[in-house]
């Protein structure tokens, strides 16, 4: 769906903005991995630890995370258009802090709020592209996944390529002038998105970014070692914050179910049983495990074993993002002729085929078998899982805005939020494997969640997922 046939229809703004909403996706997504290939120059330099550098890029993902389902409600209380503007000017802000950065403090600094700045960016995105082109939701859903995919696969060449011929501190600066003009964009071009006027809930919304945070948190230390004491303890708060969380919107909910005129809850809890909901997030959580899995195991498997060289492994990964892009238009069109169900299934079941196939490489390293092989092998498995992931989450992205909550800002940063999670849970994943020598279960755990939620699905096929 081109962006001068969404122009034409109602909105005058749409030439421009639904491109500037999908350029704003991709640059969201690449400034979570723009310094992935530079981080070893910017460590050197800044003379930072292995783990100080890693919390560069944690930060990022923790306060993303943390501060999402907050995004959310603010978008719908102060409206999706300014919200979301302002959002990408902090962004802009904190990028040419982390670039004047004179130490590893502030680095990690910049990069926690970009992380924050940054939550604004999927459930706006999400929000106006449901609001402004609601007839049109399967094709939007299928490009937003296609400019997540372009996010991934740029992120990395463009850190590596500016550090290479300007220095590690531009790669800050031009993103940022990219972000500033996709920001300009959409002020001047995208249409006013009306406000929803969410309940004020503070004492929920503080038990939710709590939750959120220390789960994430827990999640990526726990794929760092440890310390197992401090993983527990985090887990422990993320328990008890969601246990509150949940609390607080029921007693809310019931309140002003008996007294008529006062405010609801933060978020009604019937919304997050929904099946489309439900459905959505596991689509969701499926999708972006699966390409965290996939970004760093399979790197981490063609240096240590085949020893390939950072721009041969960079142009074997780019694959997976390549698949992405061109399969999200296909996907959104399939949505739309055959359903989201039968999407969201031909999804999943790609990335349960898409996994047995690196495994077979990664196998097949062992057993003497032709290094271009072993490759073909492996670009084999990305193509796939990329197609699978494009598939899997444009198709979740539409249950989620088809579903009673994607009406509410509050349960699309859920929704996000759960996203982020299961990408960290992903990298985790992998670090806890290498580290105890069960690599090769890895893209097999993957298959096998896969394969769980094909079968339900199929179990509920037919079944009415939205009211």
């Amino acid at each position: 769906m081109s962006a001068a046939s969404l122009g034409r229809s109602g909105n005058s703004g749409g030439r421009i903005a639904y491109p500037a909403l999908l350029g704003t996706t991709a640059l969201g997504t690449l400034s979570a991995n723009v310094i992935n290939a530079p981080l070893y120059v910017i460590q050197t330099e800044l003379g930072m630890t292995s783990q100080q550098s890693v919390m560069a890029v944690s930060a990022f993902t923790i306060a993303m995370a943390t501060v999402v389902p907050l995004a959310g409600w603010s978008g719908d209380r102060f409206g999706t258009k300014i919200f979301l503007v302002s959002a990408l000017g902090i962004m802009v802000l904190a990028e040419i802090a982390a670039a004047l950065a004179p130490g590893m403090e502030t680095l990690i600094a910049a990069r926690a709020v970009q992380g924050a700045a940054c939550s604004a960016i999927p459930p706006c995105v999400q929000a106006a592209l449901m609001s402004l082109w609601p007839e049109r939701t399967a094709q939007t859903m299928g490009a937003w996944a296609s400019a997540i995919g372009l996010g991934q696969a740029v992120g990395p060449p463009f850190g590596g390529v500016v550090t290479e011929v300007l220095g590690w501190r531009y790669v800050f600066i031009t993103h940022a002038t990219l972000v500033l003009v996709m920001m300009v964009l959409l002020a001047v071009s995208m249409p006013t998105v009306a406000r929803r006027r969410p309940p004020t809930h503070a004492s929920a919304m503080f038990w939710l970014v709590a939750g959120g945070g220390s789960t994430a948190t827990a999640i990526l230390l726990a794929g760092q070692g440890g310390p197992w004491v401090g993983v527990t303890l985090l887990t422990i708060c993320a328990i008890g914050s969601w246990t509150m969380f949940g609390h607080l919107c029921r007693r809310r909910a019931r309140f002003a179910a008996e007294h008529a005129g006062t405010p609801g809850p933060l978020l009604d809890p019937a919304l997050l049983r929904d099946p489309g909901y439900l459905t959505a997030a596991a689509g969701a959580g499926l999708a972006m495990g699966s390409m965290a899995v996939s970004i760093v195991a399979v790197p981490l498997f063609l240096a240590s074993k085949l020893d390939l060289g950072p721009a041969q492994i960079g142009v074997v990964v780019f694959t997976l993002a390549l698949a992405m892009i061109v399969a999200g238009p296909v996907a959104g069109r399939l949505g739309r002729q055959r359903g989201t169900s039968t999407q969201l299934s031909s999804g999943v079941l790609i990335l349960v085929v898409a996994a047995p196939v690196i495994t077979l490489a990664l196998v097949s390293s062992d057993l003497g078998v032709a290094r271009w092989v072993i490759v073909s092998l492996v670009i084999l498995g990305l193509l796939l899982a990329g197609t699978g992931i494009a598939f899997t989450q444009s198709a979740a992205a539409t249950e989620l805005v088809l579903s009673p909550a994607g009406r509410a800002g509050t349960a699309i940063g859920i929704h996000n939020m759960l996203r982020f999670l299961a990408m960290a849970l992903g990298y985790s994943g992998v670090s806890l494997a290498y580290a105890t020598n069960a690599s090769l279960l890895i893209f097999p755990a993957v298959s096998l969640t896969g394969l769980a939620m094909f079968t339900a699905l199929r179990a509920n096929r037919g079944k009415p997922r939205h009211p």
